[in-house]
């Protein structure tokens, strides 16, 4: 008797998990990434609209790396109040990071002279009652929303900049 409760409790988890993942509509495996694309972009215009939509929206800077190929800016670890559904869920702590990933197509020798394939990515990680350390965890519609405003800021400045 105690196997079959075991099997049944298990079996819910798998559905409800499996469930959250897809109606997540994120990009990780647990709906924990928002991701767009920015599409072909000139580095200067991106560089320019990064920083004037980041200083907007204060959102800082942690790493800018940058090759011959590619381009990664990364922000800080940037900590919210848990959306009221996470906290009936345990979640005590929520934190979000924008990482804009882009590689060259054309161009000269370096990605000052070239186009871009940019991507824009936000990565949500929480700590519950349940586990404590920072793991991923589905994001809020609520969250993605958010930075939906940051994604589409940015689309709409590169967009102004010179593009093809």
């Amino acid at each position: 008797m105690r196997t079959r409760s075991i099997g049944a409790a298990l079996a819910i988890a798998t559905i409800l998990t499996a469930g959250s993942a897809c109606a997540s509509g994120g990009g990780g495996p647990s709906g924990d990434v928002y991701r767009e694309d920015l599409g072909r972009v000139l580095s200067l215009p991106l560089q320019e609209a990064r920083q004037k939509i980041w200083t907007k929206h204060g959102i800082p800077v942690e790493r800018e790396e940058k090759t011959s190929r590619s381009l990664r800016v990364q922000s800080q670890w940037m900590l919210r109040q848990p959306e009221p559904a996470e906290a009936a869920e345990g979640v005590t702590q929520a934190r979000n990071r924008i990482v804009l990933s882009g590689r060259l197509l054309e161009g000269e020798m370096d990605y000052s002279d070239g186009v871009l394939r940019v991507t824009f990515e936000v990565f949500n990680q929480v700590r519950s009652e349940a586990i404590p350390d920072w793991h991923p965890a589905p994001m809020p519609s609520a969250v993605r929303d958010e930075f939906r405003k940051v994604y589409s800021d940015m689309r709409l400045e590169v967009g102004t900049g010179v593009r093809r």
